[in-house]
């Protein structure tokens, strides 16, 4: 029997879930969930849409999938056609059946996403992890690519999948442009499929534009994306993949078909319905994405700023709203008190501080590195309210300092609490 463990982001946020019932205070950097409310056009559609109750298509409502095409013909400046878009219950699902559909094991960086080495176990196939510079802000290199392609193949694997992750969750970083380009044309060179994971690519900082390897190798470059991030709509469960357009992008299609069929039929109608006008291009809900985008940069950079005061070391935040700082200079002090692993200190920090995170070893990093996850997009936003208050205030304030320090209380306990556990670090 697979039994590959649960999602540790999951997991976490239950925890989390469960002590706040219990009345139990916790700071929750735990579960990486865009937090605003549901734009009032998108809730006005769904609940315009709640009647419809009939099967639609595994692929996808056809209206649906062409103004997917567009809209990322446009955001992407690249020529997408309707019958290269999928729909899934969440890029999940996606992931999962292109993993399924592709022949050959995975190449993923260390560290990665938490799915996508589980969804490689439920699919049977083995994992050959890639380090990353961590002296360089986490970059990718080609010869890090190189090395452990060849080591995959000299133990008689065949890696045929390189999953990549920008802007990447847990690092909080983006792939440089040039860098997207060379490892396309790198992976285009083995005939190795690129499975693109860019949720992330409309919450991108400081003016940075996102780049697609399908630009450069579009042949056998798969695009993920979904709702989930730029419009806080994690719990819809929607998400779309753009694939080649080739034979082996019908293939796709068509194995993408007979697994959603199988499994899950189709995406509710009334999603369907309401994710046409968050793809048509409305200037209001691109203008509240850009807002949203502008207040997870601003959140997210004052936290990287304070834990560097405190002699953290964390890549700089590029996009999405992760931080992934290393505590590897403290170990002989964490030794000493029986903290070992990044596993054991986010124990510590939660049992000890009530500061929920996440180990690197959940995202496929060695222990001993101790490194861990801090998601910023649920402190003083853990209800509606304050996610609607934040929202509000931003508008109000001119200033991202005083935005920050008059409506943040629970960031500052935060970086307080977090502070002292430092403070003691350095004693």
């Amino acid at each position: 029997m697979i039994t590959p463990d649960a999602s540790p982001t999951l997991a976490m946020n239950e925890r989390v879930n469960a002590l706040w019932a219990e009345g139990i205070d916790v700071l929750h950097l735990g579960f990486g969930e865009s937090r605003f409310p549901v734009h009032p056009a998108l809730s006005k559609a769904f609940q315009e849409n709640i009647h419809q109750r009939s099967y639609l298509p595994s692929l996808g409502n056809a209206s649906l999938r062409t103004a997917i095409a567009k809209y990322y013909s446009e955001k992407l400046n690249l020529s997408f056609d309707a019958e290269q878009i999928l729909i899934g219950v969440g890029s999940k699902s996606l992931l999962y059946a292109m993993i399924q559909s592709i022949d050959g094991d995975l190449l993923l960086s260390k560290p990665s996403w938490v799915s996508y080495s589980s969804i490689a176990r439920l699919t049977g196939k083995s994992v050959h992890w890639f380090e990353l510079d961590r002296d360089d802000e986490f970059g990718l290199s080609i010869a890090s690519l190189d090395s452990c392609y060849n080591d995959a193949c000299a133990i008689g694997s065949d890696p045929q999948i390189l999953v990549l992750n920008s802007p990447n969750n847990p690092v909080g970083n983006n792939i440089k442009p040039d860098m997207v380009e060379s490892v396309a044309k790198w992976a285009r060179d083995k005939d190795i499929f690129i499975l693109s994971d860019e949720v992330y690519s409309l919450v991108t900082h400081d003016g940075f534009i996102h780049h697609t390897p399908a630009a450069s190798n579009p042949e056998r470059t798969i695009i993920f994306g979904g709702l989930s991030k730029h419009l806080s709509l994690g719990g819809w469960r929607f998400g779309m993949a753009i694939l080649p357009k080739n034979d082996i992008g019908k293939q796709l299609s068509k194995s993408f078909q007979s697994i959603a069929g199988s499994v899950w039929s189709c995406v509710p109608a009334p999603i369907q319905a309401t994710a046409e006008l968050a793809y048509s291009g409305d200037r209001d809900i691109d203008a509240y994405i850009q807002t949203c985008t502008e207040i997870h940069r601003i959140r997210t950079n004052y936290i990287h700023q304070g834990l560097n005061k405190m002699g953290l070391k964390s890549p700089t935040p590029k996009g999405g709203f992760y931080l992934y700082p290393s505590f590897i200079k403290w170990t002989d002090k964490l030794n000493e008190m029986g903290i070992l692993t990044c596993n054991d200190l986010s124990n510590h920090l939660m049992n000890q501080l009530g500061i929920a995170t996440l180990p690197g070893s959940a995202f496929g990093d060695d222990p001993e590195n101790l490194c861990l996850r801090f998601s910023t997009s649920y402190l003083d936003m853990e209800t509606d309210q304050l996610a609607q208050e934040s929202i509000d205030a931003y508008e109000k304030e001119n200033q991202s300092e005083s935005f920050l320090t008059l409506h943040h209380p629970r960031i500052a306990l935060f970086l307080e609490k977090f502070g002292s556990f430092i403070s003691e670090l350095d004693k």
